[in-house]
């Protein structure tokens, strides 16, 4: 299965689109003094004399990424206008413009119309275009945001396709694996003991293609162990934990070359974060391993919901799936540990998690399994 993943076809960006900024007054005066303050700056200026006329602007021109509005207006307020035209364009950043005795009229643009702030007749040219600046440069940003989502959106759907592609050779491979058991004298043999036979010829295979990735699965079995035991689950239950965590990384054996560690994607990355969903969509394939799949989708979900792939939080997270994070990330932190405070430092990186990344909960079976699995050099790793 050593096939690169099928990635959406990538074109060179159009150059940036100009921006606009609105700039709306019924006194003229007033808007040439704007068209003078902005005359310098990259973006391009537009002016309406009434709310009325910067609403039909709005329908009509994109990019529009900052309004500057007067309050004091006749037909259409300044806090009315905004109202609306948060709901037409409600990435674009308002502000509102008004004399001293109306600083209440400010106020109620800010509640209404959804104003980032407001500037008082008369105002200092150099803060009102370091303010837009910024504006532009933040509205700039929030579209950038946008497209990388749809970007992300469309690799989502490559990546389902991919899977998809991924469930029919894993259906194709389970059935020469079967029938080389057949072929072997073993044609007697029960559906639950040929689905625990393809697993342990899948785990061997495994371990021959990324050296790495198996000592790290077989560290995280032994203290995922260590924490069953403290928390006396119920031993059908700690089974399918153990059995997911044997598999946890299995998304990424299937993105990384037999040969080369470095093929392995890096951490913060879509490629990396999309590991746990095709682990589980490989895994979900066997009926018998349904439940492991839900713990492997779900062991980088974190406790404040800021996880991967779907942000769950607290008790929405599976415990399998929260006891194989949290060995995980033990692991880790004593791969980054040499000195011989080792022990003190790894659990110093717990507590700074707990409550955040893990369950408070899961604390003394964490520490315990610190002390008898990663301080304990005669162990030897098996699975």
């Amino acid at each position: 299965m050593n096939e690169e993943i099928p990635q959406p076809d990538e074109t060179e960006h159009a150059a940036e689109e100009p921006l606009y900024l609105l700039c709306v007054d019924d006194d003229p005066d007033m808007l040439r003094t704007l068209t003078r303050v902005f005359r310098k700056e990259s973006f391009k200026l537009l002016t309406a004399a009434s709310g009325k006329e910067a609403l039909t602007i709005l329908k009509t021109t994109e990019n529009i990424g900052m309004i500057l509005c007067d309050e004091r207006m006749p037909v259409m307020s300044g806090s009315v206008f905004l109202e609306e035209a948060k709901v037409l364009a409600p990435d674009t950043i308002r502000i509102i413009i008004t004399g001293y005795p109306h600083i209440t009229d400010a106020i109620n643009a800010i509640n209404r119309g959804g104003a980032v702030g407001y500037f008082m007749k008369p105002w200092d040219d150099s803060e009102l275009q370091l303010t837009v600046r910024e504006g532009m440069q933040k509205y700039r940003l929030t579209q950038e945001n946008h497209r990388l989502h749809e970007k992300l959106r469309e690799q989502n759907a490559h990546l389902e396709e991919w899977n998809s592609s991924l469930k029919r050779r894993v259906m194709q491979q389970t059935a020469v694996i079967r029938q080389k058991l057949e072929e072997s004298g073993r044609q007697k043999i029960s559906i639950k003991h040929a689905s625990d036979a393809m697993f342990f010829l899948f785990i061997q295979q495994l371990q021959q293609r990324q050296q790495l990735l198996s000592e790290h699965s077989r560290r995280v079995v032994a203290l995922t162990d260590s924490m069953l035991t403290a928390l006396e689950l119920p031993p059908d239950l700690c089974v399918e934990i153990r059995t997911a965590a044997i598999l946890h990384d299995i998304g990424l054996f299937s993105m990384a070359d037999q040969s080369q560690e470095e093929s392995i994607p890096s951490k913060n990355t879509e490629e990396y974060k999309s590991h746990a969903v095709r682990g589980a969509e490989l895994l979900a394939i066997s009926e018998q391993f349904k439940n492991i799949a839900l713990i492997v989708r779900h062991h980088h979900e974190e406790y404040d919901g800021s996880g991967f792939p779907d942000g769950l939080a607290g008790d929405r997270i599976p415990l399998g799936s929260q006891i194989i994070h949290v060995a995980s990330f033990i692991d880790n932190a004593y791969a980054e540990e040499t000195g011989i405070d080792a022990e003190y430092q790894v659990n110093c990186k717990l507590g700074a998690c707990m409550g955040s990344h893990f369950d408070p909960a899961l604390a003394t079976a964490a520490y315990r399994a610190v002390k008898e699995v990663l301080m304990a050099p005669e162990l030897q790793w098996s699975i």
